[in-house]
């Protein structure tokens, strides 16, 4: 586990960002977006995220911090950073990807996030983030929130007429307190908090995690909508993986953020095979 503060992370926070990676068979999309309300009064962006892969593997982490707490941008920071740096660490060393993994790296995140607090001299309250997160290589997919963050799922299945019908399921749903509050990974009960699940199935078409400003993306208030995640492969052959992230720009343009909020959206889908890129070369 971290037991030590983080490099510092200097990169200038987004007010937009729109990205794709692959990792073969699943082509990672990325968007980020400063909250309407963020950006008008002038206060930084307490979402945070990151993706990374190494071993065959890759992850995709979000945090969202908590707004009441003045510290929580640094704490969703760090929290991001930690997983990463465990689970590159561990894949590196031979390590499967596995549930237990991905808890290991909560808890290197909730490690991380007291050792910063020591260090700058704050109360770990003040740096309180969701965090929700996916680790993933080839059909199996690891997953595991603290917080309001969402991860969903969609596969294909066939209708009564024999026809394909695209599903999106809830993957994994932590607990939450009673009130508007949400549990963050930097409590000290985040163990009895944290939801996970996996699976190992090549029936798996994408993979969603959102923070909850950008939950329009997939829900409309607590019912799963269809209409996006089920437009992705359409979008993919229209636009081909290497221009797909106009289909991104155009939900930004289309679909205002829930409640003026920051939002993250992390998607990995699976391009059908006769339009993927290229394999990477080796370096």
């Amino acid at each position: 586990m971290t037991t030590a503060p983080l490099p510092t992370r200097y990169d200038l926070p987004p007010l937009a960002r729109i990205e794709t990676n692959w990792c073969p068979p699943w082509l990672i999309a990325r968007l980020a977006q400063h909250g309407p309300w963020h950006y008008s009064n002038g206060d930084p962006m307490d979402d945070s995220h990151i993706i990374g892969g190494t071993s065959g593997a890759f992850w995709m982490v979000a945090a969202d911090g908590v707004g009441s707490q003045p510290r929580s941008r640094f704490g969703a920071r760090a929290a991001c950073l930690a997983v990463e740096t465990h689970l590159a660490i561990a894949l590196d060393n031979g390590q499967l990807p596995s549930r237990r993994l991905l808890v290991d790296a909560f808890a290197a995140a909730h490690s991380a996030i007291h050792a910063l607090a020591t260090h700058e001299g704050h109360p770990p309250q003040t740096y309180a983030t969701t965090l929700a997160a996916a680790l993933i290589k080839g059909d199996a997919v690891i997953g595991a929130v603290v917080g309001d963050s969402s991860i969903a799922v969609g596969t294909d299945h066939e209708d009564q007429h024999g026809k394909p019908h695209y599903q999106l399921t809830p993957f994994c749903s932590a607990a939450q307190p009673g009130g508007r509050g949400t549990f963050a990974i930097a409590d000290p009960n985040w163990p009895s908090y944290i939801a996970s699940n996996e699976c190992s199935t090549p029936h798996i078409k994408t993979i969603l995690i959102a923070t909850d400003g950008a939950n329009t993306f997939f829900l409309d208030g607590p019912d799963f909508r269809e209409e996006w995640p089920a437009a992705i492969d359409t979008q993919l052959r229209q636009l081909t993986p290497l221009s797909f992230v106009n289909f991104l720009a155009h939900f930004i343009r289309h679909q205002p953020p829930e409640n003026n909020d920051d939002r993250t959206l992390l998607i990995a889908c699976r391009p059908p095979a006769d339009i993927a890129p290229p394999a990477p070369k080796p370096r």
